[in-house]
This record gives structure tokens, sequence and C-alpha cells, in this order.
């Protein structure tokens, strides 16, 4: 069960950080619409603006659909490497199973982390209560950017169950703290490198000065609602905004009640090469993922498929 801080309001902690300056507004983006088969994505980040967003690499939102019984979408078994692909669900239920041997089943809230290192597949489905049932469909897909030193890394995976997310509470904001740390609550997911991951929902009339390390980046990206950010921009639904790194908060006012992500972690401006689901630091370490996922150093395609749906 997470613990995290229960507080009448945030005053008492964020009165300990002596504050200097309110981040300022690099610019907003608005998502463009696309389909992956029957799938409705909002493409946030695509590999652009790496300066303010990175370790983000990708970021896409699917949903939300209503799926009747024995809808799926699935991905059959891929290779990844040199990156951290993650998926948060809003609503529904998925299925993740990758050439390591994980096999998860995870559900509304539940968030799954593929360090794809120097090269492992994953596969991913709808999951067995979706299926069976129906249901809405959404969730946050992410890619993670790995530092050039470290895409040689192990693959490997980990599952934060709802009930296991850190929490910070107050009469009008609750942060999930998914990854990284914010008024001293931690997330318990271990990282390559800093990452910001936070699920803040925010009641109308509420001002929101939420401290950031001032070398990292930080941007939000908006889910339901609107916002007013730094110079009184509005901000809505399916948009992100990017800040500049010239302060250490950046002040948040709700224009009716608002669910938003608060993304960053360390910037990586690094040179990388990517073509498809690989993220690499040249041509050549390119060349050679391709010649280890068809020789079969990744892991066996048909394991990690494991059965399929009638």
């Amino acid at each position: 069960m997470a613990t995290g801080i229960l507080a009448t309001d945030l005053m008492s902690v964020a009165m300990s950080t002596q504050k200097k300056a309110p981040r300022s507004l690099y610019k907003v983006i608005k998502s463009s619409h696309s389909k992956m088969g029957k799938m409705t994505l909002k493409n946030v980040i695509e590999g652009n603006d790496q300066n303010y967003v990175s370790p983000f690499f990708l970021i896409d939102e699917f949903g939300p659909m209503q799926l009747p019984k024995s809808a799926q979408f699935r991905v059959d078994a891929h290779p990844h490497a040199g990156i951290i692909p993650t998926t948060y669900l809003l609503k529904g239920n998925a299925h993740h199973r990758d050439s390591m041997g994980n096999d998860y089943q995870y559900h509304e809230g539940d968030f799954i982390q593929f360090t794809s290192g120097r090269g492992a597949l994953h596969m991913e489905e709808t999951g067995d209560d979706l299926y069976k049932n129906g249901g809405v469909f959404q969730g946050m897909q992410c890619w993670l950017n790995i530092p050039s030193h470290l895409k040689k890394s192990n693959p490997s995976a980990s599952y934060l169950k709802k009930e296991d997310i850190e929490l910070v509470i107050s009469a009008n904001v609750t942060i999930r703290v998914i990854l990284g740390e914010v008024y001293g609550v931690k997330s318990p997911v271990k990282l390559l490198m800093p990452v910001i991951y936070w699920h803040i929902s925010l009641k109308e009339n509420t001002c929101l000065d939420l401290p950031v390390d001032p070398t990292q980046n930080a941007f939000i990206y908006l889910l339901t609602g609107s916002l007013e950010v730094s110079d009184r921009q509005e901000v809505n639904a399916g948009e992100a905004v990017l800040f500049e790194r010239d302060g250490d908060f950046i002040t948040i006012r709700p224009k009716q009640e608002a669910d938003f992500l608060v993304l960053g972690g360390a910037v990586n401006n690094e040179p990388y090469v990517a073509n498809g689901p690989f993220v690499l630091n040249n041509e050549l370490e390119l060349r050679q993922a391709y010649e280890d996922f068809k020789n079969g150093k990744f892991g066996n395609i048909a394991e990690t498929n494991g059965m399929k749906r009638p």
C-alpha cells in the first residue's frame, strides 16, 4: 500500500523549499490525431524538442475507446533497443509479455516500464478482462531515451500496481508519483536516469506552485479540463506545455477541474539515430541491432507471442 503524505494543504511542504523563480513558457504543442489499425492515437511528441522534453522521446495517448466483448488490439512480439517504452493505463485492462519471461495483466492506474537496453522483445494487447467483458480502453504510451553510456544495459521490466503508487494528497490536489520524487514522496520504481512522471488531479480555484529541479526538464500534458500556466497561457486537453529551464517551480491554475501529467527529467541532447523500434547512438549500432534481432539475440519471437486468442 502506498504511503505518501496527507496534508490539509501543501503550504507546509512548499514553504520548506526556497523558491527562486517560476519557469517561463517555451511553447504549447497541440497533439495530432492518427490511427494504428482501428486504434485512435493522439501523437504528442515524436522525437522533437529534445532540449525541452528529454528523456522523453515519444508520447502518444490512445483512446478513450469503448470496446465491445471479444474486441482486441494486439501488437505481436517486436524488438526494441536503446529506449524504455512505458505504458500508463488510464482505463481498461492490457497484457504485456516479454522475452525476459515477464507476463503482466494490468489494469486502470497501473504502470509498465520495459527497459529494452541492448535489445529485447515484447508483445502488447488488450487484456483478458477487457476481451471478455468489453469496456473503455485508454492510456499513455511514452518512450524514454536511454543515455548513450547506458544503452547496452541488461533488459528488464517492472510493473507498478495502482495501489503501490505513492501519493501526495491535499484538499485540492492529488499527485500520483509514478516516477521520480516530489514533495519528499518518491516512487519505488528503479531508473537508469532521473525521470519525473507525475499524474496530478487539481480542483478548480486552486493555484499550485509545483517545485521542479532547475537543471532538469519538466513539461505538462493535459488529459482533461483546462489550465492557465506561467503568464496566464491557456492550455486545453490534448495539449502539451514546454518550459524553459529558467526557474525551480511551475505555476499552474485550473480554469476548471483538471487532470494532467508532469513529465521530464535529465536533459539528453546527445545525437541519436532512430529507426522503427530502435533509438541508438549511430548507424553502426543501428545495423548491429537489426543483425542481433535477426539472429535471435533479443529473444524467441514465438515464446514471447505465446498463445493467441482465436
